[in-house]
């Protein structure tokens, strides 16, 4: 609760001062208190930029280039086994399917040939 007994001893000129003073100081510092929040947000994404730009970039060469030079790059190249299965399961599926497109060829040629 606030005593404003005391204020009536004030020139309402002064009083009405006073409160538009503090009405603006007010203002302002909500206006301070978000853009030191906005700053601070624009810091910290620029300080997780710069690390991810400068020293997860330094980690991520040398883990792929590696005392092994290029091991990293290797084991990124490498098939994985599910892949692999579905590659030979499609070059199968090709084969048969070639083949199948020989046995229709020669069943056409010797209908064209049994009809002439």
């Amino acid at each position: 609760m606030v005593e404003v007994g005391g204020l009536m001893k004030y020139p309402h000129v002064l009083l009405s001062q006073a409160f538009d003073l503090k009405m603006l100081m007010t203002a302002y510092w909500n206006v301070v208190l978000k853009r030191l929040i906005d700053s601070m947000a624009l810091h910290l994404q620029l300080s997780i930029s710069n690390l991810v730009n400068e020293d997860l970039e330094t980690e991520i060469v040398s883990e792929l280039m590696g005392p092994n030079h290029g091991d990293g790059i290797e084991r990124m190249m490498e098939e994985p086994p599910s892949i692999a299965v579905k590659r030979e399961k499609l070059i199968k599926s090709i084969k048969k399917l070639k083949e199948s497109k020989e046995v229709v060829c020669k069943i056409m040629d010797g209908i064209v040939t049994f009809a002439n």
